[in-house]
């Protein structure tokens, strides 16, 4: 959702992932490229092994033949734990947008504490999934081990020859290199283990929740009067239960596992926690210096600290605020930056974790008078 003292041209501002040699950083940590010419299964093995998220190594096997520009960063949105919607669904628009996909990938390696992608098959890699990935690793300064288990193709070596990168040609040194990475850190003890998944897509028996009763408005908006979102007829809704604290754990790992967008992961964890309307979202503000009084707690579980955090990280990529603005004028007090369009992808997704809106509440009826 657009502020409305946000420069015309700010669209031109996003994130996209354009790479070209002359802008690399050469304080990047070098890549590593791995030569298997025989395709020997045990170096794919070996890399897949290394995948350690918990450490935050992720290790990525690209899907075979596709070369769509998209597709690379779903694989690592996958590698990460998340999944996109069901086939069943209709896909939401960015799956098909490369820019868009890419931007999510750059969020959650943010968010969730990567620092080394590990990516097998390098030499099917098309050359825009290269420079795609180059413009990651630019924006998030990863570590980038790569396995060619085929002869380099010319747009790798041609981007090898332009950054600082070494080779490793045996299993021995490949084992070694995969398996003592310096950046590979335990994540603090306070960040909640997002790589602890979920079934997806979920069971048939899966429990159903029902979210907690719908705020009348957000804080400091005493005027709205926004309608409740439609509630499926009475005949139609699963059997649900009340979602206490005690089921946070269950319900996040549904969050964390399957909704890859952070924007609607974050929107999800929102209704989960406090009950908002989808059409209450865009309006909900987070504390700042300007608004100490907001809708949504400083304290929120980590849980959903984190998926905030990604969701605040996306909004960045997407634009970049004014910085002689106040937070309360440019917009950036906002919890989420929802379209109107995003609407019904964020009801897919909430039913997609198998949560339930409460029943919306029925005004009293007006007192009479006694004469």
């Amino acid at each position: 959702m657009t502020s409305p003292t946000t420069a015309p041209d700010d669209t031109l501002r996003k994130w996209t992932p354009q790479w070209s040699p002359e802008g690399t950083d050469p304080a990047l940590p070098p890549i590593t490229l791995i030569t298997d010419p025989h395709d020997q299964p045990a170096h794919t093995t070996t890399a897949l092994a290394a995948h350690q998220p918990a450490l935050g190594r992720i290790a990525v096997h690209p899907t075979p033949l596709a070369t769509a520009p998209a597709y690379l960063a779903h694989d690592l949105i996958r590698a990460l734990g998340k999944h996109l919607p069901p086939p069943d669904t209709d896909p939401p628009w960015w799956t098909s947008n490369a820019d868009e996909s890419w931007r999510i990938a750059v969020a959650w390696t943010g968010a969730l504490g990567i620092s080394h992608y590990v990516v097998c098959r390098a030499h099917r890699i098309t050359s825009r999934h290269l420079e795609h990935l180059m413009a990651l690793r630019e924006r998030t300064r990863i570590r980038l081990t790569l396995i060619a288990s085929g002869p380099p193709p010319a747009a790798l070596t041609d981007i090898l020859n332009a950054v600082a990168h070494r080779q490793l040609d045996t299993l021995e040194a490949a084992h070694h290199h995969l398996n003592t990475d310096p950046d590979a850190t335990p994540p603090p003890a306070d960040l909640y283990p997002w790589w602890q998944s979920a079934p997806f897509p979920g069971p048939d028996d899966e429990p159903w929740y029902q979210m907690p009763p719908r705020p009348r408005h957000p804080a400091g908006q005493p005027g709205d009067t926004t309608t409740p979102t439609r509630r499926p007829s009475q005949d139609s809704l699963p059997p649900t239960t009340a979602l206490t604290p005690a089921d946070h754990d269950v319900v996040a790992r549904r969050i964390h596992t399957r909704i890859a967008h952070p924007i609607h992961a974050a929107a999800v964890a929102v209704r989960a926690l406090m009950g908002y309307g989808i059409d209450q979202l865009p309006q909900i503000t987070v504390p700042t210096t300007h608004r100490p009084r907001a809708d949504l707690p400083a304290d929120l579980p980590g849980w959903a600290r984190l998926l905030q955090d990604a969701a605040r990280l996306h909004t960045d990529l997407q634009r970049f605020p004014s910085p002689d603005l106040p937070a309360h004028l440019s917009g950036d007090d906002r919890a989420l930056r929802l379209s109107v369009w995003e609407m019904r992808e964020v009801a897919q997704a909430t039913a997609t974790c198998h949560l339930l809106a409460a029943p919306a509440r029925r005004p009293h009826p007006p007192t009479r008078k006694r004469r």
